[in-house]
C-alpha cells in the first residue's frame, strides 16, 4: 500500500497591518497666458451670403489679432457649422446660420483687453471663454505632487499614532492623480467638450501680478492627489 502524504499550509500568525491615506496640495500661480474663445454668428436669408460674410469676418477677425502682434500659429479655428433655422412649422426655412470659433492663444496677457476690443470691431459676435493659463504646468505639477507625497506620509503617522500605532519604514505603494492645470479648446456654442481648465479665483488687482485696466488676472491652482500604502504595527 503506498504511504497517504498530508500536506499542512503554514499560515502566518497575523497579517501585516496597513495602512491608506491620500496627500494633497495646491500651488496658486500668477498665470502668464490667455486662451481666448471667440465666436463669429452670421444670419442670412440665402446661404452664400450667410457663408461669405461669415468668411469675411473671421478674416477680418485674424487680421486685427494679428496686428497687434499674436503670432499665426497661435490662431486656431475650432468650431465649423452652417445650418438652416426654421419657422415653427418645422418646413420653412427662416433663414441660413453659419457659426465658426476661433481659438485665440495670448502670451502677452497685457494685450487682453485690446485684442477683445479689436476682435469684436473687426466683426467677432462672441466671447465664448477667457481661460488664464500658466506655461510652466509642468514644473508647478511637480512641486504640487511633491507636497502631496509629504502630506500622505505626516497623514499616515498622525493617523497612526492617534490609534497607539506607528508606520515603519516607507510606503509600500503609491499612486498619483493630478487635476487642475489643464485645458480644453472646445468650447464653442455648445460648451466643453473635456475638463474645465485651470482654476481661477480672483483677487484685487493690486495683488494681481501684471493686472491691466479692468481684467484682474488673480491666479490660477495646480493641484495634485497622491495614494500612499504605509505598514503599521
Amino acid at each position: 500500500m503506498r504511504p497517504i502524504l498530508f500536506l499542512a499550509a503554514t499560515l502566518p500568525l497575523f497579517a501585516q497591518q496597513t495602512i491608506n491615506v491620500t496627500g494633497d496640495a495646491e500651488i496658486k500661480v500668477v498665470p502668464d497666458q490667455a486662451v481666448i474663445s471667440l465666436g463669429v454668428e452670421v444670419h442670412s436669408h440665402l446661404f452664400e451670403e450667410a457663408r461669405r460674410e461669415n468668411d469675411r469676418r473671421v478674416r477680418a477677425v485674424r487680421g486685427a489679432v494679428a496686428r497687434l502682434g499674436v503670432a499665426e500659429r497661435d490662431v486656431q479655428t475650432d468650431f465649423i457649422q452652417v445650418g438652416i433655422v426654421y419657422e415653427n412649422d418645422g418646413v420653412s426655412a427662416k433663414y441660413f446660420n453659419a457659426q465658426k470659433s476661433i481659438v485665440v492663444v495670448l502670451g502677452e496677457i497685457s494685450k487682453l483687453e485690446a485684442v477683445l476690443g479689436s476682435a469684436l470691431d473687426a466683426g467677432a459676435t462672441h466671447i465664448h471663454s477667457v481661460e488664464f493659463e500658466t506655461t510652466r504646468l509642468r514644473e508647478y505639477r511637480d512641486q504640487a505632487r511633491a507636497l502631496a507625497v509629504k502630506a500622505a506620509g505626516e497623514k499616515a503617522r498622525d493617523l497612526a499614532a492617534a490609534a497607539g500605532l506607528a508606520v515603519v519604514g516607507g510606503p509600500v505603494n503609491i499612486s498619483s492623480a493630478q487635476y487642475g492645470g489643464g485645458s480644453w479648446y472646445g468650447r464653442g456654442w455648445y460648451g466643453s467638450r473635456g475638463m474645465a481648465a485651470q482654476n481661477v479665483y480672483t483677487q484685487s488687482a493690486s495683488d494681481s501680478a501684471g493686472a491691466q485696466g479692468t481684467i484682474a488676472l488673480g491666479r490660477i491652482s495646480v493641484t495634485a492627489t497622491v495614494s500612499m500604502q504605509f505598514n503599521i504595527r
